[in-house]
Formats: structure tokens, sequence, C-alpha cells
């Protein structure tokens, strides 16, 4: 039995889609006066990297970067309302909690927005640690951001599981020498994330406390 589960946050254990698009829409129509993100790369983008990676790029003069930044801050209070867990993680995390097994989210995500999440979607009580954005020196797919919830947690990498729904959850787990299990609710298909390396891939949140209190694969 796995004594942690470290989980990325949008995509694997909050369904943000639509509050993050819809924060990314309106600042960048507002500020830019284009929409972003506005292909499905553009979108891959958006569900992976951190806003203070891809806001220089899309705002290179000093002045617009910092009034892109606040507008989708404070397009995100009004967007993140409609944030939620995905069907059937609260009770998976329960469930883990209730035999014992850590819980640990990384995120690219701001501490100030995944704080409102947590809050909005009922996982707060849930996550015994998390790593945001600035909180190790780098963001995924850097093994780092894993590693520090692992310190955190006091749990050795071949006591945990990394649980994501992109390759660079995937890569980032691997990297970090965590057993990885990628999640098909999410933004990835299942080809993409066994080419980045997931052997174990679950079809539902429940199956997750199946492979840590079991040690079952599924795959």
């Amino acid at each position: 039995m796995s004594r942690a589960v470290v989980c990325d946050w949008d995509g694997t254990l909050l369904d943000s889609r639509a509050a993050l698009l819809g924060a990314w829409h309106e600042s960048t129509e507002q500020v830019l006066g284009r929409r972003f993100p506005a292909t499905t790369d553009e979108e891959r983008e958006v569900f992976t990297l951190p806003g203070s990676t891809i806001w220089p790029r899309l705002a290179p003069d000093a002045r617009l970067l910092q009034a892109l930044a606040e507008r989708f801050q404070q397009a995100y209070e009004t967007t993140g309302e409609l944030v939620r867990a995905f069907p059937g993680v609260p009770e998976a995390l329960a469930e883990l909690h209730a035999a014992g097994v850590a819980v640990a989210v990384v995120t690219s995500k701001a501490r100030r927005r995944f704080s409102a999440d947590a809050r909005r979607s009922g996982l707060d009580e849930l996550v015994d640690v998390s790593v945001c954005d600035g909180d190790a020196p780098a963001p995924k797919p850097d093994p780092r951001p894993v590693l520090v919830a692992l310190d955190r947690l006091g749990v050795p990498a071949n006591d945990a599981l990394m649980v994501g729904d992109t390759p660079v959850d995937v890569t980032a787990g691997l990297r970090a020498g965590v057993a990885v299990a990628g999640v098909l609710w999410g933004a990835s298909t299942e080809d993409e994330l066994r080419d980045a390396g997931a052997t174990t891939i679950l079809a539902e949140p429940q199956e997750l406390t199946g492979i840590v209190l079991g040690g079952s694969v599924v795959s």
C-alpha cells in the first residue's frame, strides 16, 4: 500500500475547464484585444503551464503584462465559481484518508486561486499538502515540485503514487522516481499518457483507491 498520493489539481481532482477558459478569454480580450487560447494547442498550454509562464509571451510590454495578470485574477474571482470536484473524487480522497494515506496536490496554479478552488470544491479538508506555483524552483515537468510535496509529507518516493491527467504530470512523477497513474477524465488521451510513460491508467476516480489500498494495477 502506498503511504501517499501526489495529485495534479486541474483536470485530475478539479473540473476547472470552464472557469479557466472563461478567465483566460475575458482577460485577453479586454487587455490584448484578442482571445487566448484560440486553438487546441493553446488550450493545452493553459491546462499544463502556470499563467506566470504564459503571460510574458502574450504581453512583453511590462504595463500590459501587469494589466493582463491582474485582469485574469479579477476574472477568475467570478469564473472560479464554476469549479467542481470531479464526481467520485471527494469519496476516493476520503477513503484514502480513512486508511491513513496522505494526499498532496502539485499544481502550476497560484496559491491564491488554488485556495479558493479548494474551498469552493469542498476538497480543502482532504488535501494534506499543496505545492503551488512558486513553491518549487521550477514547475512540472520538472520533478522538484513532486519532491517538495514528498519532503513535506515525510514520505519517500518509493512509497508514493503520482496521479495526473497530462504528459507533464507523468514526466514529473517519473523523474521524481514515483510510480505514476494517468487519468482519462482530464485533458489527455490514453495514448498520450502511455506515450509519456504511464503504465497505469484510471478510467474513473473510484479506481484510485483500488490501486493505492489494494495494490492492484488497472492498465
